[in-house]
C-alpha cells in the first residue's frame, strides 16, 4: 500500500470515525484487551524515554501523533521543548490539535515523512504504531538520520510482524497491515542509515487464540524486562527501538 493510501484512508474516516473522541476511545479504552495495550505502552514509553535522565531534548519530532495520546507525555514532560507533530493526514493533525488544545511550542506539519524538508534539525524523535504503513522503510531511516542533531536520539514503536502465524490460524493480513518489519530488518536498516547504540524491546504482548487482558498484561510486564528474545518476539503484538546519531 503506499503512502497517499494512507494518507486518503485517515482523511476520509477519520472525520466521520471520531464524534467525541471515539478515535482514541476506540484504539485504546473500549475493552480491557484494550486499555492493557495502553498500559503496556505507556509503561514503556515511561521506561525508556520518560525515565531517561540522560534525555533533555530542546527539539522533539513527532511522527503520527494520532489522538495525541502520547503527545501529552511529551508536552507534560518536556514543558520546555519545541514539539513538531508531523503527519501525512490533516484529519489526523486536526483530531491531535483537538486534544491537545492550543499548546504554543507545539507546531502542527502536514506532509508525507519521505518527501518533507524540515527548517531544521531535531535532538529527539519519537513514533508509535506509524513505521509499519510507510511503504519506504529504508528511506525512513535516512530521513530520520538527515534530521537528528549529532548525538540525537530516537524512540519508535512499530506493529510485530506475524504473518505465518496468522496464516496458520487461519487469518488473513489485508493489505493495510502487510507494511510490518522484523526487529532484525529493521535493526539492520538503522544501523545501515548510520545510527549506533540499536536495541529493540517488546511493548504489547498479545498470547495466541486467547483474548486475555490479564494474561497480556502479566507477560507483557515480564517480557519488557529484557531486550527482544526468540520466545518474547514470538508474543509480542509491538516492540520498540531505541538508536542514537553519532556525534
Amino acid at each position: 500500500m503506499q503512502n497517499n493510501d494512507i494518507k486518503n484512508w485517515y482523511n476520509s474516516v477519520i472525520p466521520e470515525r471520531d464524534a467525541e473522541g471515539a478515535y482514541e476511545y476506540d484504539r485504546w479504552f473500549k475493552d480491557p484487551v484494550q486499555r492493557a495495550g495502553y498500559r503496556l505502552t505507556k509503561e514503556a514509553i515511561t521506561r525508556h524515554v520518560l525515565s531517561d535522565d540522560s534525555l533533555n531534548p530542546v527539539r522533539i519530532l513527532e511522527l503520527g501523533p494520532g489522538a495525541g495520546t502520547w503527545t501529552k507525555l511529551l508536552v507534560g514532560h518536556f514543558p520546555d521543548a519545541y514539539i513538531d507533530l508531523l503527519d501525512i493526514s490533516k484529519a489526523m493533525l486536526d483530531r491531535a490539535e483537538k486534544a491537545l488544545g492550543h499548546k504554543e511550542r507545539v507546531r502542527y506539519i502536514e506532509s508525507d515523512v519521505l518527501t518533507w524538508e524540515p527548517e531544521g534539525k531535531y535532538d529527539f524523535f519519537f513514533s508509535s504504531r506509524v513505521l509499519e504503513y510507510i511503504n519506504d522503510k529504508t528511506k525512513f531511516c535516512e530521513k530520520i538520520y538527515r534530521v537528528l542533531e549529532p548525538e540525537g536520539r530516537g524512540f519508535l514503536i512499530t506493529k510485530m510482524p506475524h504473518y505465518e502465524r496468522e496464516r496458520f490460524l487461519g487469518r488473513r493480513s489485508s493489505e493495510f497491515h502487510e507494511g510490518q518489519i522484523t526487529p532484525g530488518a529493521l535493526r539492520d536498516t538503522l544501523v545501515a542509515a548510520g545510527f549506533i547504540d540499536v536495541d529493540c524491546y517488546p511493548v504489547t504482548t498479545s498470547i495466541p487464540l486467547f483474548r486475555s487482558a490479564p494474561l497480556n498484561l502479566f507477560f507483557g510486564k515480564f517480557f519488557a524486562r529484557f531486550p527482544l528474545g526468540p520466545i518474547s518476539m514470538f508474543f509480542a503484538e509491538s516492540y520498540c527501538v531505541l538508536f542514537r546519531k553519532p556525534l
